[in-house]
């Protein structure tokens, strides 16, 4: 072969080698940075608030978007959210931490979130929370890529 050929050969080889590199780190950071959210992505609240004149009340928590999307437990005065064992609705995100957040209910129509200063935070309606928040039918709670809300 020529000194032409191998030195051509040499820069593909040089030059693949980089594009692999290139994406590997951008997988890298998608992997620890993920993508950005925002509130108009987030999907409306489309529960209405009133069933034939009578004041409809949450019955389940329920994941509307995620990997677990359909999976949905029956409302307790407390519930546990995160990765931990022990949690009463267990999360299988990436981005929640062990105890994530907690909901207990105000009364029977309101609920209050806080977050259990969790690494990635706990959104309601596309705000990070900074303290308690009541919530009520329709509103979305967002940790990490899962999506949840009470449902009737």
């Amino acid at each position: 072969m020529t000194e032409l050929i191998v030195a051509a050969i040499k820069i593909v080889f040089l030059a693949l080698l980089w594009i692999f590199i290139a994406l590997v780190a951008d997988v890298i950071r998608k992997d620890m940075f993920g993508r950005k959210v925002t509130a108009s992505s987030l999907p409306t609240a489309d529960v209405s608030r009133r069933k034939r004149g009578k004041e409809v009340l949450p019955t389940r928590f329920a994941v509307t978007q995620g990997a677990q999307q359909g999976l949905s437990v029956p409302l307790e005065p407390t519930i546990n959210l995160g990765r931990a064992a022990d949690s009463t609705f267990l999360l299988d995100d990436d981005y929640a931490s062990a105890r994530h957040a907690q909901l207990t209910q105000a009364d029977p129509r309101t609920w209050t979130v806080r977050d259990l200063n969790s690494t990635n935070g706990t959104y309601v309606n596309g705000k990070r929370l900074t303290g308690p928040v009541s919530i009520t039918l329709g509103d979305v709670i967002r940790i990490g890529k899962t999506l949840m809300r009470l449902e009737p």
